[in-house]
């Protein structure tokens, strides 16, 4: 057994050690016997023989299969008879289950022949049950031996099948990579002789194999290649070796190649030497390519018109970024650095929560217009930079996220333009809407797309945007007063004809049936293709000029009857200081006519002294000062004339002297009558006195109703503050019967009572509120906004139906707010509760809001609900005193009043929004009254 174990190549000592650990294992028994005396019989002599075992006892045939399964004995003791079936029943299902399991017969005695031909068939011993003690444990030690032999045996010849078998499968798997290989393979020894070479390298050299193994060992190679000198060191150094040398192909052209060398040993322990050649000219090309599309990409990357870059990691580190994005964010040195040190401005901008979510899920983020803030110069002070960018996942080989692509365009200048478009498309708009001119526009398709409220007003209505067509009229017409039909108006002329229809006046018609004179501008909006997109109409209305012309024509008929008929004289001169007009009146006075008249200086009628005076009042009238003075002027019959005269000079636009009018008054007889005009005068002066003397008696008056208005004040306020002590004395007693009384109609009226008290004690209430709020002055304390509304709110919710109502309080104190205390009381008060008292019963939503804010110069306050609301045409008489809605029977109508009074006081503004069953909103604006 050695020898053929050496043969075979499997040492002795594996063979023995196999041996000795398959004698350590414990021994599986497998005792099939139904009797239990017999079990314990054979169980004794196993004990006796201190063997290394475990064992299970089956009685069945069922029991005896799925222990062959599941316990797998090492050897088998059956009893030859049972009562199911019979040992050798059982030995054929082991032999079909377990051929190699030793088998043995533990029984009676059963005849020679049978035991012979058990033992004939490979039962492999019987033993007899009267001598167990001296055979059963040496039959079974020999059969377990046997056993081991048999397994070693089958294990030997199954292992020396398998390497054969995979030697030649290696060697067939050897061959076919040698001849399929579409690399170059050499096969040497270690003296350099090549002993094969594959179709591949042939190929490749443009040689057959008996020319490159006649060749010699390098003769395929540029030796002269220090690449190759290189590799071969290596090579005699290591056994194995690397490198990128050139080749020779048959025909002498070169080639760059790479090659691979290794010594191993093959099976019979010789020594060989393997290479493999690649062909590398395409790599070689490629990496050539490679470099300049990387250098491309590098000019690309460092020229681009665009921000970009890479970030590595969960951090967000640096790790490229160009030239224009280092400009965007003014830094330098940021490669390496995570983007929270280059830009720590950005952490609370909400870009870090974006990069992460980018990061973690390798979604695309990209935002257009996005507004950025950078501090460029370090020192808090953010600038707005509006960007268009793009986060993107970078991905390693592995497909794995490894970082973030960025791309960036800034787009402030484009932003701000936008935003200075829209500002003048909204500054056009409102200009449109606020131009004192009718205007409209339309689309190509005549589709009016804007027009403001002059438009409105002028045609009495309002067009439908993008329905109505041309024009926003009624009805219009020519000025014979013929109707324009529909295709023949202006603005059809202006977007099909691009004519530009100026002067022709035309009357329009509001529904109401008032016509307007009119005079259309339309003119046509032209792209810079020569295409008409639309049209813009000017409507003027001149229907106020018409009339002024036609009362401007009566009016000048009428000027010169007022002339021709004036009972002064009217003398125009020109800037020569001729005379170019005068009136009859003119003619009466000098007692010369017109054509003498014109064309004469105005000194003319006058003597030398007169005039020294007019030379001087000619010099102020130049200087556009006007001047009244008498003069004394000859008549032509030589009768000296007085006359008073008032006298304008007319000065163009550019400051130049163009002549003067005077109004000549004949006071001749006015200077005859001075003394009655004195006498005149005096009793003015008795009748100015005596208006004196009753200013005097009306301010004596007015002090004592001043005086009156306080001591009734003062008697309102008494006699409202006694009255509301019998109230309470009232309330009281009230309240005593109601918790006494049972009778249902007592309990009826003494309600009705409460609720008259309670009317009447809230009037009272109103009327101390009015007298001190106009009896006391300010008192200006700091007044904490949010905890005085809310104590109000708490105090208030004792008050019927306030269970039902949700109070919300949120005022912002941003900055301290000085006012009356008392009166602000009032005020939140009285709004709180009518609020309350106003709210709708049955809804389950009912809320009063009092939100609002305070700045250094005001507090602005809301109070709004939404109970069952004011019409809208009692908003302006509700602050009224006393006023009441109809039929509604809880106000006193004074509550409003005192708020609308308090809030004069407190130096503020009110204003109500309200709308029937929806709500109501009171605004409240009070100046900040701080010292």
């Amino acid at each position: 057994m050695l020898l053929i174990c050496q043969k075979k190549g499997f040492p002795i000592t594996v063979w023995i050690k196999q041996i000795q650990k398959m004698k350590s294992i414990q021994s599986k028994i497998l005792i099939i016997e139904h009797d239990s005396d017999n079990t314990e019989l054979i169980n004794n002599e196993l004990k006796k023989s201190k063997l290394n075992y475990i064992s299970e006892i089956v009685k069945t045939k069922k029991e005896y299969i799925k222990s062959l399964h599941i316990f797998q004995p090492d050897i088998i003791l059956s009893n030859y008879a049972f009562p199911t079936f019979d040992g050798p029943a059982a030995f054929k299902i082991k032999e079909k289950l377990s051929p190699q399991t030793p088998f043995i017969f533990v029984s009676e005695s059963v005849g020679e022949e049978i035991v012979v031909e058990l033992i004939k068939n490979g039962v492999s011993d019987f033993v007899l049950r009267e001598s167990l003690s001296s055979t059963l444990c040496t039959k079974m030690n020999q059969a377990l031996k046997k056993a081991i032999k048999c397994k070693l045996n089958s294990e030997t010849k199954q292992a020396e099948e398998k390497r054969v078998e995979k030697l030649g499968q290696n060697e067939a798997k050897f061959r076919a990579i040698f001849e399929n290989s579409i690399d170059g393979i050499l096969l040497l020894v270690t003296n350099g002789e090549i002993l094969a070479a594959n179709t591949a390298l042939c190929k490749m050299l443009q040689k057959t194999e008996q020319e490159i193994i006649k060749s010699g060992k390098y003769g395929f190679a540029d030796i002269n290649d220090p690449i190759f000198k290189v590799f071969l060191e290596e090579h005699k150094r290591t056994g194995k070796a690397m490198g990128e040398p050139s080749f020779k192909r048959k025909d002498g052209s070169k080639f760059p190649g790479e090659i691979s060398s290794v010594v191993f040993t093959d099976a019979n322990g010789q020594e060989k030497t393997l290479m493999t050649i690649k062909d590398i000219t395409e790599r070689k090309s490629l990496e050539k390519a490679f470099e300049i599309e990387k250098q491309r990409f590098l000019d690309l990357y460092s020229q681009a018109p665009s921000c970009m870059g890479i970030l590595k990691g969960a951090n967000h580190v640096f790790e490229m970024a160009n030239p224009l994005y280092l400009q965007l964010i003014d830094k330098k040195d940021i490669i390496g650095k995570t983007v929270k040190e280059v830009l720590p401005e950005m952490i609370e901008q909400g870009i870090f929560e974006i990069l992460d979510t980018v990061y973690q899920t390798g979604e695309t983020f990209s935002a257009n217009e996005m507004l950025i803030k950078f501090d460029y110069n370090g020192n808090g002070k953010l600038v707005d930079t509006y960007l268009n960018f793009i986060y993107q996942a970078h991905r390693n080989t592995d497909g794995d996220i490894d970082g973030i692509f960025f791309f960036a365009n800034n787009v402030t200048e484009q932003v701000l333009s936008s935003h200075k478009i829209e500002e003048s498309k909204k500054m056009y708009e409102e200009l449109i809407q606020n131009l004192p001119l009718a205007t409209y526009s339309c689309d190509a398709d005549g589709k009016i797309v804007i027009y403001n409220k002059a438009a409105v007003a002028l045609w009495g209505r309002e067009p439908e945007i993008g329905k109505d067509l041309w024009c926003g009229a009624f009805n219009a017409f020519n000025l014979k007063n013929n109707r324009i039909e529909f295709n023949s108006y202006r603005m059809i002329g202006a977007l099909k004809e691009g004519k530009q229809v100026i002067g022709e006046e035309l009357i329009i018609e509001r529904p109401n049936g008032e016509k307007r004179n009119v005079m259309p501008y339309p003119v046509a909006f032209v792209n810079p293709l020569g295409e008409i997109t639309g049209a813009v109409n000017v409507l003027t209305d001149i229907t106020e000029i018409k009339i002024a012309e036609k009362a401007l024509k009566e009016s000048e008929k009428k000027y010169r009857q007022i002339v021709e008929t004036s009972q002064e004289g009217i003398w125009v001169i020109d800037e020569n200081h001729k005379t170019s007009f005068v009136n009859k009146k003119m003619e009466e006075i000098l007692d010369y006519t017109k054509e003498e008249i014109m064309g004469k200086e105005i000194d003319f009628f006058m003597d030398e002294e007169g005039k020294q005076l007019v030379a001087k009042s000619i010099i102020r009238k130049t200087k556009e000062q006007s001047s009244q003075r008498q003069f004394k002027y000859i008549s032509k019959s030589g009768k000296e004339i007085w006359a008073n005269v008032a006298t304008n000079p007319f000065i163009d636009s550019k400051g130049i002297y163009k002549g003067s009018m005077a109004m000549v008054s004949d006071i001749t007889e006015r200077e005859k009558n001075k003394e009655k005009l004195e006498l005149l005068n005096k009793e003015l002066a008795f009748q100015n006195e005596e208006k004196e003397n009753r200013a005097a008696e009306l301010f004596t008056t007015n002090t004592e109703l001043v005086k009156t208005n306080r001591e009734l004040d003062r008697f309102v306020y008494s006699v409202s503050h006694d009255l509301r002590s019998p109230l309470t004395s009232i309330l009281g007693l009230v309240s005593f019967i109601e918790e006494e009384s049972l009778e249902e109609d007592t309990l009826e009226h003494i309600g009705m009572i409460r609720n008259s008290v309670n009317r009447l004690d809230e009037f009272i209430k109103n009327i101390l509120s009015y007298s001190r709020n106009n009896r006391t002055g300010l008192d200006i304390v700091q007044i904490p906004l949010q905890k005085t509304a809310t104590e109000i709110v708490d105090s208030l919710r004792s008050i019927k139906g306030a269970d039902d109502i949700h109070f919300e309080v949120d005022i912002k104190e941003e900055e301290p707010f000085f006012s009356d205390m008392l009166r602000m009381n009032t005020l939140l008060e009285n709004l709180i509760s009518n609020a309350i008292k106003y709210h709708k019963t049955g809804q389950t939503n009912n809320y009063i809001k009092i939100v609002g804010h305070s700045d250094p110069e005001k507090l602005f306050l809301s109070i709004s609900d939404n109970g069952i609301g004011i019409a809208h045409e009692h908003h302006n008489k509700i602050f009224d005193m006393f006023f009441r809605i109809s039929g509604n029977k809880n106000g006193s109508g004074i509550g409003l009043y005192i708020v609308k009074e308090t809030v004069q006081i407190l130096h503020g503004t009110i204003q109500v929004f309200s709308e029937e069953g929806k709500g109501t909103k009171f605004n409240i604006t009070l100046k900040n009254l701080k010292p």
